[in-house]
């Protein structure tokens, strides 16, 4: 007797969402990274030679977590392609065979 195997297209489609749904909030995340974390000059005070070197710091950590951001938003857009390739193939064949059974 052949066994069988069932992919569960609906969870698959789930996936595709909520994946979707995580690259729309990385969007946010990101601006919120590169727009909404400005350290202007004196903000931490003046006179003080570490003030430079901290708001430097700052712009520094603030591209890198743009980076980041940005490279787990594409992660998650290529996770979701993939996902979508593969619903869209077995759904493709699902079909193939219930034509074929008719």
């Amino acid at each position: 007797m052949a066994e069988e195997y069932r992919v569960d297209l609906s969870a698959l489609q789930q996936v595709i969402t909520r994946l979707n749904s995580l690259v729309d909030t990385m969007d946010g995340i990101g601006a919120t990274a590169e727009y909404k974390t400005e350290l202007p000059e004196g903000y931490l005070g003046q006179g003080f030679a570490e003030e430079t070197g901290l708001r430097n710091a700052h712009g520094r950590m603030k591209r890198d977590l743009a980076d980041m951001v940005a490279e787990l938003k594409n992660m998650i857009a290529e996770a979701g392609k993939n996902t979508r390739t593969v619903h869209d193939g077995y759904d493709s064949r699902e079909h193939e065979v219930r034509r074929s059974m008719r």
